[in-house]
């Protein structure tokens, strides 16, 4: 049991330490020497840990996604309105990649330009989700027939998210996602919501 508990904080703080080099360095940065190194153990007991580079990122793929859409998908399973829903679920968006300092959106973006099929595939499987529940979430307010249509408005909504990332990185700003979330947000919502009320008097 003690050395499953010692072998389990090795494993995380190797993954720490490798999130901390993708932060200062993008993907490139990142090697198993490095990171070895910030550990304090050697390239061959790392390598245990993570047999290739690829497999440490795949691994930190799967962290970021279990953080990130754990919580969304335990409040689309909740019983608010799904005006409430959507608020929730892009705030914690939102707050999520300001706290990661801009790195989800980052993480993604070199990935998709990299020609790695398995990295993309796990990309691309976590925007699908994400995407797909907030099209749910909007269809429950407009419909599925709507203009502008349900997948307009998520991709809005996950464009947000990308201006923070974008901000944060640049150092431009840290209160963007703030000042998203308690004006632009609640904007949207309610114009979205507005729309529904005129599509109900239309019919």
């Amino acid at each position: 049991m003690t050395v499953g508990k010692i072998g389990r904080k090795r494993h995380n703080e190797i993954l720490n330490k490798a999130v901390f080099l993708i932060q200062k360095g993008g993907i490139r940065a990142l090697t198993m020497k490095k990171v070895a190194g910030l550990v304090g153990i050697n390239e061959a007991t790392a390598y245990r840990y993570f047999p290739s580079k690829n497999v440490l990122l795949v691994a930190i793929i799967e962290s970021m996604k279990d953080e990130l859409m754990g919580p969304i998908k335990g409040i689309f399973q909740s019983e608010d309105p799904p005006e409430i829903k959507l608020k929730r679920i892009v705030t914690y968006h939102l707050q999520f990649v300001n706290k990661k300092n801009g790195l989800p959106i980052v993480f993604m973006h070199e990935i998709a330009s990299g020609n790695d099929k398995v990295l993309v595939h796990h990309i691309r499987d976590i925007l699908a989700d994400y995407q797909q529940i907030l099209e749910n979430v909007i269809s429950e307010i407009l419909g599925v027939n709507s203009q502008p249509s349900v997948r307009e408005f998520s991709t809005l909504f996950i464009g947000m998210a990308t201006a923070v990332a974008i901000q944060k990185r640049l150092g431009m700003s840290n209160e963007a996602h703030d000042d998203l979330a308690s004006s632009l947000l609640p904007f949207l919502i309610k114009s979205i919501v507005s729309r529904r009320g005129r599509q109900e008097k239309t019919k």
